[in-house]
Formats: structure tokens, sequence, C-alpha cells
């Protein structure tokens, strides 16, 4: 009996999914209809916005159904531009009116007042979002410019009217304000009080000697002796401060210095080791003792030092110690262990272990022992060279990038003077 095979088919979306799907659609739906349908009308009804006074001019974008003699439906895109809009007659006058309080506010800047004026004024050519541009005018512009400057210098104490008028405009409608202004002089304390009387004082002076070549200050004034002197160029206080910071740096560079000298003295005694060591084996395999090789090899460092054949080296300086201690009776195990620990690295101290272990156990194994160390002595000097060959390469990038600068700029700047 033949049995067909049944395949179920599922829905791919959850409900959820499916919900937002239809959503999308509907919405979609709706929005083509309102704006294809009621768009239109829509303009029609509401118009387009203008922006207000003094806002300028407002550009919309606006697609036109209609234009096209062909099609009737198509729509063609149209760019208006709608001017801002501007005040009638009775809304410009209840603004004028309203806006000269604000003027006066505005115009006062720090003053308390226009009946007393000592610093600049406020001469703005807007004011607020009125969209009102204003044009200022002075009878005096040697006292008060048209942009509220103050010249109050000379001024008596009893101050000088001046007459500001304004011309408020929106480029249709027009008013005039006239503002009466006292100016007094500027609010001095009382030594910036007697300087300004001095500095007049002098300037009559400086007429009168107008044909001599230098001016004679006066020495006497209102009766008092009066003595000059001219203001220190430079403030010497800085001078302890430079001394505390130099000191600061010099221990700096001492403490650098340090760890230079130490660094260095690392790198020497890594690549004395491995010389020191095959020496070691040569004379022990030549059927000297430690302390005969040991000794056979500081004798020949000093010679050679002495004769300036070679340089001081910090492993063979320790080594001329060693052979001090055990010329004075200090036993061998200790002496090598004490180099060692002078030494500080650990190569070294795994060669004073080897020869101080061979004093206590006999010298039998040490040979082999010291083969094997002078083996990986060697490869360790040569690895240690490479390293120092990188780091030296690295140090020579700065130069170079400075001498690249230096051609860039001897190529770059003719070629800009060439256009000048």
């Amino acid at each position: 009996m033949l049995r067909k095979n049944k395949r179920t088919w599922r829905f791919p979306f959850t409900k959820v999914q499916a919900g937002c799907a239809v959503s999308g659609i509907v919405l979609y739906a709706v929005m083509e209809l309102v704006f294809a349908a009621g768009g239109q009308a829509v303009w029609e009804r509401e118009g387009l916005k203008r922006a207000g006074p003094g806002q300028g001019e407002t550009t919309y974008h606006v697609l036109v159904s209609g234009l096209d003699r062909q099609d009737g439906n198509k729509k063609v895109p149209v760019k208006i531009p709608v001017r801002e809009r501007k005040y009638g007659e009775e809304e410009a006058r209840e603004l004028f009116h309203k806006i000269q309080p604000e003027l006066i506010k505005q115009m006062l800047g720090e003053n308390e007042s226009l009946e007393e004026v000592r610093e600049n004024l406020n001469l703005k050519g807007s004011l607020g979002d009125y969209g009102f541009r204003i044009i200022w005018e002075s009878d005096d512009p040697q006292v008060i410019d048209s942009f509220g400057i103050i010249h109050n210098e000379d001024l008596p104490e009893e101050g000088k009217p001046v007459w500001l008028r304004a011309r408020v405009t929106d480029g249709s409608h027009e008013r005039r304000y006239e503002f009466k202004v006292m100016v007094y002089p500027a609010s001095l304390t009382r030594e910036e009080k007697a300087a300004a009387d001095f500095i007049r004082w002098v300037g009559q002076i400086d007429l009168k000697q107008q044909t001599e070549d230098s001016l004679s200050l006066p020495s006497v004034y209102e009766g008092k002796r009066l003595t000059y002197f001219l203001p220190e160029e430079a403030d010497y206080r800085i001078l302890p401060v430079l001394g505390f910071f130099l000191a600061a740096l010099l221990h700096i560079k001492e403490e650098f210095d340090r760890k230079n000298q130490a660094k260095l003295r690392e790198q020497q005694l890594l690549f004395d080791y491995s010389e020191v060591v095959s020496k070691l084996v040569v004379y022990i395999g030549a059927g000297l003792t430690v302390r005969g090789a040991w000794e056979r090899i500081t004798a020949g460092y000093k010679e050679g030092v002495k004769q300036g054949k070679r340089n001081v080296r910090p492993a063979y300086e320790e080594m001329v110690k060693t052979a001090g201690q055990l010329g004075t009776g200090l036993s061998e195990g200790r002496a090598y262990n004490e180099f060692g620990r002078r030494c500080g690295l650990q190569a070294y101290i795994k060669l004073s272990a080897l020869l101080e272990q061979s004093q206590k156990n006999g010298s039998r194994q040490l040979r082999p022992a010291l083969e094997l160390e002078m083996a990986s002595a060697f490869e360790q000097r040569k690895n240690l060279a490479k390293k120092l060959g990188e780091e030296a390469g690295t140090k020579l990038l700065l130069p170079l990038f400075m001498m690249l600068g230096v051609v860039m700029v001897m190529i770059v700047v003719p070629a800009f003077l060439a256009f000048y």
C-alpha cells in the first residue's frame, strides 16, 4: 500500500514580524494617499510660511502638478522664493513706541543711566529679534563717536552733554529717536588722578621745550621734590627657581649617567665572559691549576694595560682584585665566590660556582664543564653583538629623518618662492 508523503509548510515569519511588515505597508499606503490626494490642498489652504521681519527670504521646494501641458498629473519640481514678512502701519507704530525703553537699556552698556556716562556705550546696528536696523549719529564725535566709543580724557569734571540720534527702520517704516547723554571723565583712583594731572602738566612743559634735544623733567611739583626711577626690565626672582631647577636636572643627569655606566659595565662584562672562560680552558688544559691559570690571566692583563695595548675592562679588574685576595691568604673558594658576587651577572655567578665546587670535589670535571660554558658564552656574545647592532641602527633613524627634513626644505622652499 502506497502512502503519500504529506509535506507541511510553515510560515517563515513569527506573528510579531508579520505584524511589523503589514504595519509598514499600511502606513506607506496611508501616507501616499494623504500626500497624493491632499498635498496640493494643504499648500493651498495653509500657504508657504514667511520668515519674520529682518530674517531674509525663504526658498521652498514644491512639487506642482498641472504645469505640464501633455501630462496634467505630472509633478514638476519648483523652487518658490518667499520674501520676509513686513510690519503693517499699526503694528510698526506700536513696536516703535515699545522698543524705546529697550533701546535705551541696550545702549547703556556698563553705565547706570544716560545722565552719567563714563564708560563706552553699546550702539548696536540692530535690536533683538524685531528685525529693525539702527543707524547712529552723534553731534559731537570728538566725545562720542557713532560706535559708542567715549573720549573723555580731557573733559571737565562737570561733564559735557552730547546728543545721539538713532534712525530705526525695517525698510518700509522709519522712526527717529534723540537721546541726551551727559558724558563725564572716567572714574579714577587718587593715584590715577594725580598721575593724570602730572602728565598734563608735563605735557605743557614738553611744548615749551620742543626745540630742545631732550625733555628736562621738573624736580619740584606742587611744592614737593620729585625723584624719577626707571622700571626694572627684568625680574630676578626667577633666579632661585632656576637654581633649584638646575639642581634637580643635575640630580637627574647623575642618575641617568649612573644607569648608563652600569649598563655599559654590564655589556663589557658580557663581552669579556667568553674570553675569560676560554683562557681558563686553555691554561687548565695545559696543566695549570685554577689559581695558576687565574694568576697567569691577570698578569697578562696588567702587562697589556701597562704597555697601552689593552683598555681597562671591568671583568679583568675584578679578576685582579680576586688575585690580590688570594695573595693575602683568602681561601680560593671564598675568593671565587666574592668575584661572582661583585660582577653581579648570572654568567659570572655560575662560573664562580663551578670554580668553588672544583675546590671541594676536585678539578677532574672542571674542564668539560668549562668547555660547555665556553660554547654557551660565545653564543651569548654573538646574540649580544646582534642586539647592539640593531640598537645602533635604530639610533641612526633620527639623524636620517633630520637630514631628510633639510633636503625637503631645500627642495620645497625654492619651489614656493618661484610663484612670488
